[in-house]
């Protein structure tokens, strides 16, 4: 199964990427179709100033910035592919279309990129990957941002457990009244219950503390306000 928003990820190689340039500008068009986005544990107390922060359910549990309460919209791309000013943009977005792939068990990692028509242009029409044989210094930039991202990656994977260990995740549905009447239910997701973190042994707390993680749990329940400003921008939105 490809990564969201990739069509055909390829090694990023001078020889079979020869004449292509990466399309400039790149809008976010790319993520105007979908309603939830990957985001990482740091990630968590940025994105939960925005968005509705949770859990995903089905496909592995994973924390995610909600952008939308429809399975295809993302009511923070405008139809021109521009991100909602003063809104953070999660690390999965600004990371297109780069990606690492990873072969021999992770062992070799190399630097790709979505060779799809929105992303590659003939050169001369949009910014160099290479110069001769060399990267320039954009895929360079590239490559450090991924290997950053991998990172928060790795980091975020004890995190994830540590609810499903402990049973404090709790499936919700999200119902939105419309103007008109109607409802939007949104579900598949979870977030931490509040009254089960309250009943963890003080060793646990301690355990999570001394992880660093009570700022992330703590933004992602202070996350759960932003269901009414998500609300309040998809009534704006068809209004």
């Amino acid at each position: 199964m490809k990564p969201l928003f990739y069509e055909n990820p390829v090694a990023l190689h001078p020889q079979t990427l020869a004449g292509a340039a990466l399309a400039d500008p790149l809008d976010y068009g790319f993520a105007r179709d979908t309603n939830i986005i990957p985001i990482s544990l740091n990630e968590i107390p940025l994105a939960a100033q925005t968005y509705p922060v949770a859990f995903t359910i089905d496909g592995g549990v994973r924390p995610v910035a909600v952008v939308g309460v429809r399975d295809d919209e993302n009511l923070f791309v405008d139809s021109r592919g521009r991100w909602a000013d003063n809104a953070y943009v999660p690390a999965y977005v600004r990371r297109y279309p780069f990606i690492l792939g990873e072969q021999d068990g992770g062992e070799f990692v190399t630097l790709c990129i979505d060779h799809c028509p929105r992303v590659l242009v003939t050169e001369g029409r949009g910014k160099a990957l290479f110069q001769g044989e060399e990267p320039t210094g954009l895929v360079k930039r590239a490559f450090e941002f991924c290997q950053s991202y991998r990172a928060m990656e790795a980091a975020t994977g004890p995190f994830i457990e540590a609810p499903i260990e402990h049973a404090l995740l709790d499936a919700r549905v999200a119902t939105i009244s419309m103007p008109d009447g109607g409802e939007i239910r949104l579900a598949g997701f979870a977030t931490l219950d509040e009254a089960k973190l309250r009943g963890l042994s003080d060793e646990v707390f301690l355990e999570f503390r001394h992880k660093g993680w009570l700022k992330a749990i703590y933004a992602q329940l202070q996350s759960t306000l932003n269901w009414n400003l998500l609300a309040d921008r998809l009534v704006s939105a068809k209004a």
